[in-house]
Order: structure tokens, then sequence, then C-alpha cells
């Protein structure tokens, strides 16, 4: 196998970049690795014909018997890479998967097909495009455009309910979430409109509707007036649902869900293109299949429906089934069995991550699922729970017992504190920041609510309303101008007494003279800026814009001078994305429209996301329960452990969508399995089974308000003796006596950019392109900073065409091959 490498050397830090040419399978690390396998996971590697479902539960190996199953595919049969379908359900997880399998088999790895439900429904519609009437030529809109489109459809729509006449986009949320719940079960608007006509004849032929004698004759019982309103609330749903599809299509536009039902009604109808892909692909694998939903789960049964004994093989637990709210559903997994009765089902019982009193309480909390078995050795460490007066001491105790476990020589990166919410990351945060303990975000956070971000809106406020001065004088406040507080004063109390503008003296030194100002050049200096990137706003593009006032303004020095700027950098870079993608649907977009949809992002609470650069480089991890699936720990902290928040969420269920719309056949109804409750049960138990020597678990018993909590009953599930209570007292008397903590001054531990495996993990993620080669040999800081930081900047006119040529160039060879 032939070897193409680049080497150079950063800092220190040797970085080496490999291209493998194509070669024979390594057959080798196969077997060193196959033999390390038990006889179920044995099983599961070797079963490569027919239909098959494997049970995996938490540490039972799953991604190395996906792996090693497409390298015994490849090694058993003359089958082609390419003929290899394997879909999971984050992008990590496909990351995960081909490296792992690059690790077994080489470069053959980069030929099998490893995507996402949606990348590969994304790639259908771009290798298909004439297949596609119903979107092609139009543009994939943000979350926001379905919010506009959606309220210009609740607006003119004829209907009642859902335009209440107090607030008539009260249920505008609910609707649309309603809306895209029903997309991602591939029910389409006429479906659902039918689905409710035959509910609707249902309930006008129940024979005791109405009170047939006494006071209340004629009049319809109680318990049927709540069904009926919740009928007509969907039979008005489903006429926002048509009218929206309507909008969209008049506006040639697709939303998200879009990509994943346009290829289903497509494979459903054009048995040509269907047969097409069927020949395409010989084998199926499916990862996390427990938290696929309706719509992805009928395109893989089109896919397999070629053979009558289909290559099919899905990996999955149901009690770690945690994503109904992206409409995952059990009954997608247990429908599998259904499909294919004769399908070989394996299950994996063998644990190599946990101890045994972990799994033992994992065991305890699904007590209907005793098959978790330890299999390696670990010291044991008991399961602690501890109990807090408020949240302020329990915060201030999850800082000081992870700093003692730093100090007894544990890696940050093996410590993950766990939490529900994205929310609750930020006073977690806050804590360890005063106890100088190295950390990573790795939720989903707004980088709207950063303070530096919003000094950065403000800014581009003031050069949107030039000539204003209630903005010109909120941005003179930002305190990297340097701008002194008492030359506000003065300036704007002589313009107030004298009429005039606070322009006519920022402009004029002579003027800031005679007020006797001391920041004369700085105030000069802001009002030449301010002018200049007005006039960019009015006459160039929304990202030249953006980027004079990152520069020019000095906010890019600003951000640079901090101890966290990496991760202020990486903010950056998520607005700069943002607006990136703006562009790329609204060629003619200003600076002036982004701000408005940044204000509609404000309006409906919805997030810009930024998930960091220094993951795991010797950093404490802090993640929701979801982000954390897959992963593990040494040492696991769940947080925030009391009723409402973990379990018994309280939710305003406004519409309850008919069952049949969750079935995955036409001619069945089918049953959503488990509540809502179950599905954060499950959530627990994944929290749980990450760790894999201690886990502590922590509450407050009274809210910040003052009102009393309960502990989950989570807790109160699990058996008693496998739970050992740990003494809070201690922390909470500390923490009382030196509540000076809470004011000190946080200690930003940021990652060294001279780290040799923070580099290391940069280079690798993005890799060597020409122009980034071409940066390097200029200077290594431009490449650091462009290529691996990436830090903001307008796309040149020949890196445009650049990219478009290669586009170009790929798609051709795509078809070629």
């Amino acid at each position: 196998m032939g070897l193409f490498r680049f080497k150079t050397m950063f800092f220190g830090v040797h970085l080496e970049f490999i291209t493998m040419a194509k070669g024979p399978l390594n057959t080798e690390e196969f077997e060193r690795l196959y033999k390390r396998l038990n006889k179920e996971q044995r099983e599961a590697v070797d079963e490569i014909d027919g239909p098959v479902m494997v049970i995996a539960g938490p540490g039972t190996g799953k991604t190395q018997i996906l792996t090693l199953r497409i390298a015994n595919i490849l090694k058993r049969t003359d089958t082609d890479p390419e003929a290899i379908l394997a879909l999971t359900f984050t992008e990590s997880g496909v990351i995960s998967m081909r490296r792992r399998l690059a690790e077994i088999i080489g470069s053959r790895a980069y030929e099998v097909t490893i995507t996402t439900f949606h990348g590969f429904a994304n790639e259908i519609i771009g290798n298909y495009p004439e297949e596609f009437s119903r979107i092609i030529g139009s543009v994939s809109i943000t979350e926001v455009d379905q919010i506009r489109v959606f309220e210009q459809v609740l607006k003119e729509a004829k209907i009642t309910l859902l335009r209440p006449f107090g607030d008539p986009y009260f249920y505008l949320r609910p609707a649309l979430n309603a809306v895209n719940e029903l997309k991602r079960e591939g029910v389409l608007p006429e479906v659902f409109q039918g689905i409710i006509e035959l509910k609707e004849k249902e309930f006008n032929a129940i024979p005791d509707l109405y009170y047939e004698k006494g006071a209340h004759k004629g009049k319809m019982k109680g318990t049927y007036q709540e069904v009926k309103k919740k009928l007509e609330r969907n039979r008005e749903l489903g006429v926002l649902y048509a009218d929206y599809e309507k909008a969209l299509r008049e506006n040639k536009f697709y939303d998200y869900n879009d990509m994943i039902m346009e290829v289903l009604r497509v494979l459903q109808g054009n048995r040509d293109l269907l047969l097409t892909l069927q020949e395409k692909y010989q084998y199926f694998l499916v990862d996390e299949h427990q938290d696929t939903n309706n719509a992805q789960n009928r395109i893989l049964e089109l896919l397999a429906s070629f053979y009558d004994t289909p290559n099919l093989f899905v990996v999955g637990d149901e009690k770690q089934a945690i994503f109904r709210f992206q409409g995952a559903s059990l009954e997608n997994f247990h429908y599998f069995e259904n499909l294919y009765p004769k399908a070989k089902l394996i299950t994996l019982t063998a644990n190599y991550r946990s101890t045994q009193t972990i799994l033992d309480t994992a065991r305890s909390l699904r007590k209907e699922s005793p098959y978790l078995a330890k299999i390696a050795e670990h010291p044991e460490r008991q399961i602690y729970l501890y109990e807090f007066s408020r949240p302020e001491a329990e915060h201030y105790f999850l800082a000081k017992n992870v700093k003692e476990h730093l100090a007894k020589g544990a890696s940050p990166e093996e410590i993950a504190v766990l939490f529900r919410d994205n929310r609750d990351a930020l006073p977690i945060a806050r804590m360890f920041e005063k106890f100088g303990i190295p950390f990573s975000i790795e939720s989903d956070r707004n980088i709207l609510v950063d303070p530096d971000i919003k000094k950065l809106i403000l800014l581009l406020r003031a050069v949107i309303h030039y000539g204003e001065d209630g903005w010109l004088l909120q941005a003179m406040h930002i305190d990297f101008l340097k701008i002194d507080p008492l030359d506000l004063y003065k300036i704007a109390d002589k313009a107030r007494s004298e009429k005039r503008t606070v322009y006519d003296f920022i402009g004029s030194k002579e003027r800031l003279s005679e007020l006797q100002t001391t920041s004369v050049d700085v105030l000069n200096a802001f009002s030449e800026f301010l002018k200049q990137a007005a006039l960019g706003a009015k006459n160039s593009g929304a990202a030249d814009a953006l980027e004079h006032v990152v520069r020019e303004s000095g906010f890019l020095k600003h951000i640079l001078g901090l101890p966290d700027h990496l991760d202020k950098l990486d903010k950056l870079s998520a607005l700069s994305d943002e607006l990136r993608k703006l562009i790329e649907n609204h060629k003619d977009f200003t600076l002036a429209k982004f701000l408005e949809y940044i204000d509609m992002l404000y309006e409906h609470d919805v997030l810009i996301r930024s998930s960091g650069i220094a993951y795991a480089l010797k950093r404490v991890r802090l993640m929701t329960a979801h982000r954390s699936k897959g992963l593990e720990f040494e040492c696991v902290y769940i947080t925030n452990l009391f009723d409402t928040h973990w379990g018994n969420r309280r939710r305003n269920n406004h519409f309850e969508l008919p069952r049949e719309a969750f079935s995955l056949r036409s001619d069945s109804a089918g049953e959503r399995v488990g509540d809502e409750n179950e599905d954060e049960r499950n959530l627990f138990y994944v929290a749980i089974t990450r760790a894999k020597r201690e886990v502590i678990l922590s509450y407050a018993k009274t809210a910040p308000t003052g009102r009393e909590q309960l502990p989950s009953q989570f807790l109160e599930e699990i058996d008693p003796k496998f739970i050992e209570q740990g003494d809070a007292a201690p922390y909470e008397s500390e923490f009382e006596s030196g509540r000076e903590i809470v004011f000190a001054a946080p200690i930003i531990s940021a990652p060294d950019i001279r780290n040799k495996e923070f580099i290391r993990d940069l280079f690798t993620r993005y890799g060597l392109s020409v122009t980034a080669l071409n940066n390097y040999l200029e200077c290594p800081w431009k490449y650091f900073y462009r290529n691996l930081v990436r830090i903001p900047e307008a796309p040149q006119k020949q890196l445009v065409y650049g990219i478009a040529v290669h586009a170009a160039l790929k798609d051709f060879f795509d078809r070629w091959r």
C-alpha cells in the first residue's frame, strides 16, 4: 500500500499528513481485534447475511462490532466498499466509526458510505436533483425563516382556535413543533388531515356523547368536550400544515426535515430511482437504531425491500432511547422484529466499561433490564449522593470536589459533569472559573448571550443606525474602546444643551478640546471608524462589513488579548458562519438584514450554537446528558437531580397528535411505547452508565426562589444499597464561611496554544489544504489563526471561484465513478 506523506513542524509539534493509496485489506489488524471478541460479539461480526438485530447495552463494544463487521464483509466477499451503507445518528458517530474502520482496514474505510440519515438524504438529492421537483432550485431555510413563514401562514389561515384574539401568535411555536414532528414521522399534510377526519367520524359515532336526561339533557358530557377541543385543534393544525407546505413551495424554500421527507416521498413514488439505489447498496448497517424516527426507518425499509432477506444489520438498545423530541420512537425498534420475523437476534451482555456497582445501579433503575454483566476488572468505588440546602452550595461542592480529584492525580478529561439542560452549565462554569479549574462546555451554547458578542452586536447596531445618538452613546460605553465615561457625560450634556448631535462633537478635535476631554484622539478615531463602517455597510456585502467592524473597531484585538481568546474566537466564528449561511441563500443580504435576523433570534429564543474548540484537551468536560451518549469517563457527576428537572417535567401539551400518525405502515395503527417519563428514565440510565469507576449525584433541596425541591423520583427508584450518602455538611459549612468565593475574580484557564496535543487536535480536525499550506509557508501564525483557529474573514473572489471549480470537478468525477 503506497503512502504519500507531508511532514512539518509547528512550534515544536511534529505534524504528519498521510494519504494512503488504494490497497488490499489489512487482515492482520482485523485478526488481532477479532480474537479479542467474546462469543456474542463474534456472532454479530460473523452473521453478515440476512437481517440481524443486536441489542447492545452501554459499554458492550457496539462500535467495535460495527466496524469489524464491515471489515469482515470486505474480507469474506467481493463486495465493493461503496456498496456498504452505514447510517448513524450524529456527525461525531460518523467520524468515530470511520476512524475506527480506518485503523482496521486502512484507506478503503474512506470508500465505505458512512453517513448520517440527513447526510445520506442530502447526497441523494444532490446526485439526482431532477427527481426532486418539489425542492429543485429551492433553498434550505433557517429556523428563523421557518418562523417567519409560519407567522404569515398563521396570520392568513382560515382558523379560529389557534389564533386567539388576545395573542394571535400564542400557538406559533407549539404548532410549528407539531408540524416538524409530523414531518419527522413521514406524515404528509393530506395524510394527517385524513387521519383527523377519521378520528372525527369515530368521535361523532360515540353513543353516549350527550346527556340524555336531567338538567344537562342534550349537552355534551365534560369528558368528551376536552376530546372534542383536542380534535378541533388538530383539525386546524392540519390546515396550518397544508398552508405551510404551500408557502414553502411558493417561496422556493425547504426546511431541515424536508430532506428526509422528500427522499421518502420520492422513493415511495419513483420506482426507477428506488431501483437504482437498491442496486447500488448490498449491505445496510444502522447504529443507535432506537433513536431513528419513522421517516428514516421507512427509507431504510424501502432500500432494503429489493431483497426478501436483506443484509440489514441494526444495533441499538431500547433502554437508551432518549431522542423522542426528534421523532425517535421505541415502536420503530420493535417494528424490526415484526418486519423480519426470521431475523437473527443477538444480545450483547458483557460490559467492558463500568464497575459492578454502577451496573447494579443501572439494573436497579431499569428493573426489567438484568442483562448487563461486568467483564473488565476495575478498582471499586461507590456511588455517592450529596444533598445540599441550595444550588450555590451544590455548585461550590462540584468545583471543590473536582479540584480534590485533580489534586489526587485524576486526568481532567476523564471527569465529566452532566446536566439535564444547556442552561444548567452557566452557574457551574462560573464556579469552576473561581477555582481555576480547566474545563470545556460541550453542550450547545447560545453565543448571543456572551458579553463580548453582545458588544460586537451593539457596535453593528451603531454602524447601521449611523446618525442616531441613542445607539452611538450606548456603543461608546463599550469597554475596549477605552473612552473615558466622564468624557461621555460632558459630550452628551453639551450636545443636549446646544441641541446638537453627539456626532458633531466626536468628529471635531476642536470641540473636544474645548470640553477638556481626555479621550480626544480615541473619540476622533472612533468617529472616523463609524463613518467608514457605515459607508461600507451601505456599499458592500454583509460579510465584508462584518469583517471591517471586527478588525477596525479593535474588537479582534480585544478578544485576542483575553485569557479565553480561543473560546471567544470560536463564538465569533459561529456568528460569522451563521452570516455565511444566510448569504448563501440570500445573495443580496446586508448587514442591516443580519441585525433584523438577530432580532428575530432574540424574540423567539432561537440559538446560534457554538460547540467550542478545546474539547478533551486536559480539561474537565461539562455537557448535557444527551450529548454524553456514546462517551465514557472515569468519574461522572450528575447534577440538579430534583423532581420536575429530571423526570416529571412540566410541559404544555397544546397538541395531542393521534397515535395513527406514529404508525410505520399505512395499513397498521401503531402505538408509541412508553411515556415522556420513560424517556427521562432512559436519559438518567445513559448518564449513569457513562462512568467507568465513580458516579457522584447531587441536588439542592431549595430552588433559587426559595421553593422546596424534592429529589428526582429516579433516585427513589434505585435500590438504596447501591448508593452511599455523601457528607455534604463540610462543603455547606465551608461555603457559608467563605462566601467571598462567589465574588472572587475568575481564574480563566485557557488552553495553551503551544500545547502539542492542542495543535495536533486542530490539525487532525481541519487537515491541510493547498491554501492552508500557502498560509503556513508565508507565516505559521497566519496558518494557525486562519486555518486552525479560523478567524472570520469575508471570502475572497479567487477563493469563491476556486470552491466553485472544485465542486464542479468533484460532481463530475463522482458521477463518472
